[in-house]
């Protein structure tokens, strides 16, 4: 008994606590509740509808990448792929249409003429 007495006041307990047989049971704290699950769920879909609709309105009113005074000088009217890395892309060019055939490392002028009226 002596030595259960200098164990217990060598580690830093009290007598008292060893007297009265410890502390109480361990219940862990509930993690996940249906209401807290649900709030996770929502908090999640309300971020990814929120990543989508930027992404929208982004590409929709097109603020990257846009000349901020009135029409932009080159605008590309159409473009088709012919191979795995080649196309041919129409460019319009002050009332000129360009046909461009486009390939890695390589843009060649294939034809030119005036921008059609319709």
């Amino acid at each position: 008994m002596k030595r259960c007495c200098y164990l217990a006041l060598g580690l830093g307990c009290s007598w008292s606590v060893w007297g009265e047989g410890g502390h109480p049971a361990y219940q862990p704290p509930e993690l996940l509740t249906w209401s807290s699950g649900l709030q996770v769920v929502l908090s999640l879909g309300f971020v990814l509808a929120l990543m989508a609709g930027v992404g929208w309105f982004l590409k929709r009113y097109s603020w990257y990448g846009k000349p901020r005074s009135g029409d932009p000088l080159l605008r590309i009217v159409g473009s088709v792929a012919v191979g795995q890395r080649e196309r041919v892309v129409v460019v319009e060019l002050e009332n000129t249409w360009v046909m461009v055939g486009v390939a890695p490392g390589q843009v060649e002028s294939l034809h030119v003429q005036p921008k059609p009226e319709a």
